[in-house]
């Protein structure tokens, strides 16, 4: 028998009903028994079994947690003793710089503590037993020279404000510059405080042998230090300290002394310490002797040695691998060896799990110790509450599901009687307009789009035929429009790939090959034309002009006025550069583009002459973006100094003012638009003007300049990533290979 819809719709909601009713009541009461049955046999095996995964899976957990808090924290140390030793590099290379080219600075003083109070953190001079007496006009000129280091000194050592920290420069010949913070009891540095250093310690104290001179001497570069004991000052005690030095060098490359910051090994450790005492954790620092060099415990197997000595005490009972501890042995083995993990140890007959990661940086490796016990207490209450609660659910899963089961019967009883009244009512009314519908549809689609589909309902189907009668007459006025929105796309599309070759064809191609001068650019529009443009000529045989310049705007108008700019600027620089001056040519310039400029459009300019047997060049900046001149005997880049001059176009009757600079044998002016600058990543991050003068500093501008062009493209690119070009971006690279003049 043949089925319509009114009767498949009816039978298929009375049959899915009736078949889920059935369903439910048979799975319901099986399903009941056997349910209650494995409940009530499975809930102590459950009890005991997730039990005894927790306490596995709060095993596991911690230390993992506890491995990835040791290495956290060893990575935090290690970066703060980098930075502790980028400062030391950072005196180092000041001084060196200082004492290669002495004749660049003026000679200071510096305050004796001999003679008085030094205000706390104030760079002070103090000199060794032996120099005190015998100090020749050399040394003190090389000590007044080397004063100019304490703006610098003093600048890094607040960095380590709010603890015990001293920045310091010795010499080979036993004077030492030294600066010194101290915290009082409330934790703080007074910087108004005056310090007063013993005359004991003063008349003794000689940098050459103190650890971390003889350290950098040594190494011949940076180091860490282990822990020494600092010099003592009236009203203070002295204190162990944990620095980096890094040695200095005169004109011809000779140590002549060493540079370096330390801080107390205590403060380096509160910097970590954040752990609650009453934890059970403890720890440490390990250096590559096996010796702990802070700790937070102040007593026992894990506190530091210490000694009345300069240094720590190294003798081999501080080496924890050398520790009648197994165990403890063992792991510090792994320590100095560099590695990472977790491991179970014996310390006084109580288990303890040593977390351990190392510090790249130093050598050195962090620990963190906490008792098992610790861990591992609240498992039994854990197994204990967990059986009770599955005592309890099973009671009340029992008395639910009865209530739950008789419920749902009587309601699906209801639903079923419901459901077909209204089945057989809805079925019937829903039927209906699907038949006008496919009516309505097959006579559209027969080409009538003329026919109107008569339904009135409010539901979908009554949605959906409003939908075709709107679509039958968007079709007619689509398919009008279509031929003529097509020929009008093409001839827009046509007409822009005629403007794009244009202007194209207006810039220069053809870079000129000679033996005086090198130049190359590129031009690479945002849209299809642009408003960047750059133009070079020779005004005569010993002169050639160049020009970059930036419309304001995109687009057609902007090209326009790119092309009428580029030919006033040449046809001016053309006729009277040689009688009137090249501010003049600008001047003259800048009158014919402000007559009749109603879309008030403007233009940054950068305009130079160069003279290819001196070297002279004389330029002009219109508002333009400061060109980057590379000096080649100083293999230097900075920025052109440039007058600020307005821009072409929008005013007459300006003033420009033309400036010179002379370049020498592979000198290398680089130009740009701010389309370079400005370039926008994904984040809306400019490339600005620093990142472009760092980018050619560090890389290599002897280059051909084509290849000059294309790494600064693609570190433009870098930044910009996936995000789409905002600006035109225009590049010029002229580089002077003509005989300069001596002298120059």
């Amino acid at each position: 028998m043949k089925l319509n819809i009114h009767k498949k719709v009816l039978l298929l909601v009375l049959g899915a009903g009736l078949a889920a009713f059935i369903a439910l009541l048979v799975v319901s009461y099986v399903g009941y028994g056997v349910a209650k049955n494995e409940i009530r046999n499975m809930s102590v095996e459950l009890g005991e079994k997730s039990a005894s995964y927790t306490t596995e899976l709060l095993l596991e957990q911690l230390k993992y947690t506890f491995g990835e808090l040791a290495e956290a924290r060893a990575q935090f140390i290690d970066r703060e003793m980098s930075i502790m030793r980028e400062d030391a590099e950072i005196l180092a290379d000041t001084m060196t710089k200082i004492f290669s080219q002495p004749e660049n600075f003026q000679p200071k003083t510096l305050p004796d503590p001999r003679n008085g109070p030094v205000k706390m953190g104030e760079p002070y001079i103090i000199y060794a037993p032996d120099l005190r007496n015998n100090l020749t006009p050399k040394i003190q000129n090389d000590i007044a020279i080397a004063a100019n280091i304490r703006e610098i000194l003093f600048e890094i050592l607040i960095t380590y404000e709010d603890n015990n920290a001293t920045a310091f420069v010795a010499s080979e010949d036993g004077w030492h510059i030294c600066g010194r913070l101290v915290v009082n009891e409330n934790g703080k540095v007074d910087f108004n405080q005056m310090v007063t250093l013993s005359n004991e310690r003063i008349y003794e104290f000689d940098p050459r042998l103190r650890p971390w001179f003889i350290a950098a001497q040594n190494a011949g570069a940076p180091v860490i230090s282990n822990l020494y004991r600092t010099i003592e000052t009236e009203g203070n005690h002295s204190y162990l300290q944990i620095g980096a030095s890094a040695p200095f060098y005169d004109a011809a490359g000779n140590i002549i002394g060493v540079a370096g910051v330390d801080v107390s090994n205590n403060d380096l450790y509160d910097w970590v310490n954040d752990v609650n005492q009453n934890s059970g954790l403890a720890n440490f620092v390990l250096n590559d002797d096996g010796e702990i060099l802070f700790s937070s415990q102040t007593e026992g197997i894990f506190a530091v040695k210490k000694s009345d000595t300069d240094l720590v005490s190294r003798k081999d009972s501080n080496d924890l691998r050398k520790s009648s501890n197994q165990s403890l042995a063992a792991a510090a083995e792994k320590m100095v060896k560099g590695e990472e993990g977790t491991v179970l140890v014996d310390i006084g007959g109580e288990n303890f799990y040593l977390a351990f990661a190392p510090m790249e940086e130093t050598g050195w490796s962090y620990a963190m110790i906490i008792s098992e016990e610790e861990v591992l207490k609240n498992s039994e209450n854990t197994r204990e509450y967990f059986l009770e609660q599955v005592a309890s659910l099973q009671n009340k899963i029992g008395n639910e599901y009865s209530y739950v089961n008789n419920i749902v019967v009587m309601v699906l009883a209801f639903l079923l009687i419901t459901l077909f009244l209204m089945s057989t009512y809805l079925s019937r009314r829903f039927v209906r307009p699907i038949h006008d519908l496919s009516d309505g549809v097959r006579e559209i689609s027969s080409g009538n789009l003329d026919k109107k589909l008569d339904i009135l309902t409010e539901d979908e189907i009554g949605h959906l035929a409003k939908s075709f009668n709107a679509m039958t007459d968007d079709l007619k006025g689509y398919m009008a429009n279509l031929t003529k929105v097509t020929a009008e796309k093409e001839r827009i599309a046509t007409e822009l790939d005629v403007a794009a070759e244009i202007q194209s064809g207006m810039l220069p191609k053809d870079f000129p090959t000679r033996d005086d001068f090198e130049l190359f650019a590129t031009m690479t529009p945002a849209k299809e034309v642009g408003g960047d443009f750059y133009d070079f000529y020779m005004l005569d045989e010993t002169h050639l002009a160049i020009t970059v310049a930036d419309v304001s705007g995109k687009g057609i108008p902007a090209a326009l006025f790119m092309v009428i700019t580029k030919t006033v600027l040449q046809n001016f620089a053309a006729s009277f550069y040689r009688q009137n001056g090249l501010a003049n040519v600008v001047a003259a310039a800048n009158e014919k583009l402000c007559a009749q400029n109603e879309a008030m459009m403007f233009v940054t300019a950068f305009v130079g002459v160069l003279d290819l047997e001196t070297g002279e060049f004389v330029y002009v900046n219109a508002g333009h973006n400061p060109p980057v001149l590379y000096r080649a005997a100083e293999n230097h880049c900075e920025f052109l100094d440039v007058k600020k001059n307005f821009v072409l176009g929008p005013m007459d009757g300006i003033p420009f003012v033309e400036q010179h600079v002379t370049f020498k044998r592979g000198d290398l002016l680089f130009l740009y638009t701010d389309g370079v600058t400005e370039a926008l990543n994904t984040s809306d991050e400019e490339y600005l003007p620093e990142r472009l003068i760092n980018f050619m500093n560090s890389t290599d501008c002897r280059v051909d300049l084509h290849e000059l062009l294309k790494n600064v493209r693609g570190d433009v690119a870098d930044h910009v990533g996936e995000a789409e070009q905002s600006d035109d971006i225009t590049m010029f690279a002229l580089r002077f290979v003509g005989r300069a003049r001596d002298g120059d």
